[in-house]
């Protein structure tokens, strides 16, 4: 290594002093602040500016830019496009499942669009298009075609407000749709939890959580969710039960709201009058 530093340095040391000088030479005149030497340095600086000009507007001479800023919005336009018609197809596909679930629905449905997000997880609602004028009243339950969405709180005229599921003040009765083990779901803040549930009842990881027939609000097994995990509490003699919900409240545009039947709510008015917990 040091014999190719020599000869290295054997073979450039003119170009190097030079290289050096040139560097010094230019500190010195960037340094100075005679009044010859700022003549010197604004003269370099508008003949650098000059060159410059000249070599983009010769670049542009060579190229049609009317043609490449056309390209350029004709681009921007077609990634507009592509969004809007992703968008469309997503709200197609939401729309035809929800048709096809209309159809074979043994209750009467709402059809209604989500107008407004009240979009912080720990608040859990949204404002949806219908109201007491399409006959929507407080505590119709609300789905998709993939299941629970939550509950209608607020009815004005035209628009209504859904407790969704991802909410701490949201609470169903559920059963294990296999097994048939009832519990109480609620939302802790991160995830669907059914807590408090003895060790000993059969409940597996991948089971469909339905809503249950204790339920005084919601009708009967409409689809919730599956058991993602189930963790045994510090007594070792209860579990929570975690549930992955079928329907992602964060990404839907539609929904159903479920007008209840008249037996449904004789149902749970004797439900209440027998102390059965909603």
């Amino acid at each position: 290594m040091p014999r190719f530093i020599s000869v290295f340095l054997n073979n450039f040391k003119e170009y190097i002093v030079l290289v050096l000088l040139l560097i010094i030479s230019l500190s010195l005149i960037t340094l100075n602040d005679n009044h010859k030497v700022k003549n010197i340095r604004l003269y370099a600086l508008g003949t650098f500016a000059s060159v410059n000009s000249f070599l983009s507007n010769l670049k542009n001479f060579f190229e049609d830019r009317a043609y490449i800023d056309g390209l350029l919005k004709h681009n921007a336009e077609l990634t507009l496009q592509v969004n809007e018609l992703r968008n469309y197809a997503y709200q197609y596909e939401e729309l035809h499942g929800q048709s096809e679930f209309i159809k074979t629905s043994k209750y009467e449905l709402i059809s209604a669009r989500i107008v407004s997000r009240l979009v912080s997880k720990v608040s859990g609602y949204f404002i949806i298009s219908k109201g007491s004028l399409d006959g929507v009243t407080e505590s119709m339950p609300v789905i998709t075609d993939e299941g629970l969405v939550g509950i209608v709180m607020d009815v004005a005229s035209n628009y209504s407000t859904v407790r969704t599921y991802e909410n701490s003040l949201f609470k169903v009765a559920v059963k294990d749709q296999r097994s048939g083990v009832d519990g109480i779901l609620n939302w802790d803040g991160k995830e669907l939890i059914i807590k408090n549930v003895p060790t000993t009842e059969d409940v597996e990881v991948g089971d469909r959580v339905i809503v249950s027939e204790l339920s005084t609000i919601i009708p009967p097994a409409i689809p919730v969710g599956i058991i993602s995990s189930k963790e045994s509490t510090v007594s070792g003699i209860l579990s929570n039960i975690k549930v992955k919900p079928y329907t992602n409240v964060n990404k839907i545009e539609n929904v159903l709201v479920v007008k209840k039947s008249q037996n449904f709510q004789l149902d749970s008015l004797f439900n209440k009058i027998n102390g059965v917990v909603k």
